[in-house]
């Protein structure tokens, strides 16, 4: 199974593994020098990853790097391959310091690690697919590094520091990346360990210099990201389209987090939930309802009453679920845009009351009605008094949710005899 890594979790792979692969795990150093040069001469990524990942395959071959035992990199300079064995040499010093204890000299190894594999990539001929693998798994284990060092010292006033570092040598990374064209693979990917930790830094402001940039190199070149790994694309594409959600471009967000959703492998279900996060309120905004099986089946629970309250234009039931994971949704970042969904509420509501009474009304039903039992039933659901449904059904004509006029001095409301609810596509908002 792959690594958890893309949106934070575990990705679809990037490439599948060559026949004749590794699939047995190294039973000693040498064996796993020698398994990391053949894999590089066979230019297969995904293989090196599972070669090289302790929780896969050399866990064995690792015991020899206990404190005080061979210098890793002298020996892997020697049996690891001439193109690639200073890689491996500062890779396995970076896990012989995590083995000893020492987490700072660890994560400062990862990064000169990564730094060295990146200007390896940038070298080779070609696209250099085959080398992403390792790289995002590279970039994955020193964010986790950076991550629980800063967890360490969350009690200090600067407590993202290392996370911060981090950032400084992604964003040298993504400078060198995004002058060669041929490895825009390794560029994107760049570019979403940079929204990633820009979100979690709260520094979105960020993220808009990063997509520009990428946007900008991307249609120079006439590349689509599309055409990238869908393991790379499929991150690219959730970020962006979160960073639309912040901004609140709902249209591109819809576009970039469906696209995410669709490309994303059914098995993997904590990312589509992860993006469905993201999604579901978009198309909530837009007037899209999903289904009670979808939600169920990504364990969507925190939406299937709100949107149970806009099917049925339940005030009610919307506010008590919006306290109830009002701290679930401003950890998101989605809470204003799930507020904002009051106005379907109520206009789910009003749509309601005019079928009903026109209903009662039978054969002498009208397009004009009383406002009395608007102003009954928004005081029953919301707690309105007559100044405030008439505010609220006004906005709702204002918007375009509704058609129609108030009038005020006969106590009525007019609704036009064409649509007068019109669908959300033709919203002002």
């Amino acid at each position: 199974a792959p690594s958890r890594s893309a949106l934070g979790v575990a990705p679809p792979p990037l490439l599948r593994p060559r026949q004749g692969a590794m699939s047995s795990s190294p039973s000693s150093l040498a064996a796993l020098c020698s398994s990391f040069k053949k894999l590089t001469e066979r230019e297969d990524g995904v293989g090196l990853v599972h070669v090289l990942d302790p929780a896969r395959g050399g866990r064995r071959a690792l015991q020899e790097l206990q404190p005080g035992g061979r210098s890793p990199q002298e020996f892997a300079s020697a049996q690891g391959g001439e193109a690639y064995g200073e890689a491996l040499g500062l890779y396995l010093a970076c896990l012989q310091a995590g083995i000893s204890g020492e987490a700072v000299r660890e994560l400062e190894l990862l990064c000169t690690c990564l730094k060295t594999w990146v200007q390896m990539y940038i070298e080779t001929d070609g696209s250099g697919l085959w080398m992403t693998p390792l790289m995002i798994y590279l970039c994955n284990l020193a964010r986790r590094t950076a991550t629980q060092l800063d967890q360490a010292k969350r009690s200090e006033a600067n407590s993202d520091a290392f996370l911060k570092k981090l950032v400084e040598i992604h964003r040298e990374l993504f400078q060198k990346l995004n002058k060669e064209r041929t490895k825009r693979a390794g560029h994107v990917w760049v570019c979403c360990e940079l929204l990633r930790a820009y979100f979690k830094l709260g520094q979105i402001s960020q993220c808009s210099f990063l997509l520009t940039a990428v946007s900008q190199s991307l249609n120079k070149d006439g590349f689509n990201p599309t055409d990238l790994p869908k393991a790379i694309s499929v991150t690219f594409f959730f970020y962006w389209g979160k960073h639309c959600v912040f901004t609140h471009n709902l249209k591109d967000a819809d576009e970039k987090l469906t696209w995410a959703f669709n490309n994303c492998p059914p098995k993997s279900k904590f990312n589509r939930r992860k993006i469905l996060l993201y999604l579901v309120p978009c198309k909530l905004r837009l007037g899209v309802l999903p289904t009670q099986e979808l939600l169920h089946s990504h364990d969507l629970v925190i939406f299937v009453d709100i949107v149970r309250a806009i099917r049925e234009g339940n005030a009610q039931l919307f506010t008590a679920k919006m306290e109830e994971h009002a701290a679930d949704f401003i950890k998101m970042g989605t809470y204003l845009i799930m507020m904002k969904l009051k106005f379907t509420v109520l206009r789910s509501l009003t749509r309601g009351i005019h079928r009903e009474v026109r209903r009662n009304l039978g054969e002498n039903a009208a397009h004009k009605l009383d406002l009395g039992p608007f102003e009954h039933v928004f005081h029953w659901q919301d707690g309105c008094d007559a100044d405030e449904t008439a505010c609220v059904i006004s906005n709702l004509i204002y918007q375009n949710a509704v058609k129609g006029y108030l009038s005020h001095e006969h106590r009525k409301i007019v609704f036009a005899k064409d649509m007068p609810f019109p669908p959300p596509s033709k919203w002002r908002m």
